[in-house]
């Protein structure tokens, strides 16, 4: 019975997937500049809801990169990064360093947020 029911599915052109989007929160802690290592590459799946709350011992502007998400972290304030991860592979969070003028560079990474394909 469960093969005909199965059989019938995928004869009516319904697609039916077992993997559901997770909704996951990190919280971040910057001191002097790093998170701790075991926080240092935050692994998740294609379609998961992520709200990344950061917070800092000083000012810090963050970038992630491939989302285009920016924050500014005040110390004793949290701010989150809220996204749906659409784009897979390997996207660093890295600090904007302002320069002279309108440019800024970028510091070395302080996580990598890894998505997966589900």
């Amino acid at each position: 019975m469960q093969l005909l029911a199965l059989l019938l599915v995928l004869a009516s052109g319904i697609t039916v997937t077992g993997a559901k989007a997770d909704e996951l929160t990190f919280e971040l802690r910057i001191e002097r500049g790093q998170l701790p290592p075991n926080k240092r590459l935050i692994r998740i799946k294609q379609g998961d809801v992520v709200k990344l709350r950061w917070s800092s011992d000083r000012s810090i502007a963050l970038h992630l990169h491939g989302y285009d998400i920016e924050r500014k972290v005040e110390p004793g304030v949290v701010e989150e990064m809220t996204f749906t991860a659409r784009a897979t592979g390997r996207f660093p969070v890295q600090e904007h360093q302002a320069r002279s003028g309108a440019s800024h560079t970028h510091g070395a990474p302080i996580v990598q947020v890894e998505v997966l394909p589900r």
